[in-house]
């Protein structure tokens, strides 16, 4: 992974965290959404209520997380925010 894919995932991370909290609602529950606008600088925004939709830069922030097996909390997956980073750093 070079770094610059390493920065990008690990802004991601820290917006998908932060969108999480402010949702006030279960991570598994969660329905909202981010828009990717500028990926090499790391700029995102809310999408509101949709589902990932790659086409438009658009990811459910569910579909970015899975279950730490130990804590049983939804957190977000670095494999799949690595995944998302391919489609702009490749």
């Amino acid at each position: 992974m070079t770094d610059e894919i390493r920065d990008f995932v690990d802004a991601l991370e820290r917006y998908v965290l932060d969108a999480l909290r402010q949702s006030g609602q279960p991570a598994d529950y969660n329905v909202e959404a981010l828009c990717v606008v500028d990926a090499r600088n790391h700029l995102f925004r809310p999408a509101g209520k949709r589902p990932t939709d790659e086409a438009t830069d658009v990811y459910a922030l569910r579909d970015l997380c899975h279950v730490d097996e130990d804590t049983l909390d939804v957190v977000p997956d670095r494999a799949r925010l690595a995944a998302v980073a391919r489609n702009y750093f490749f």
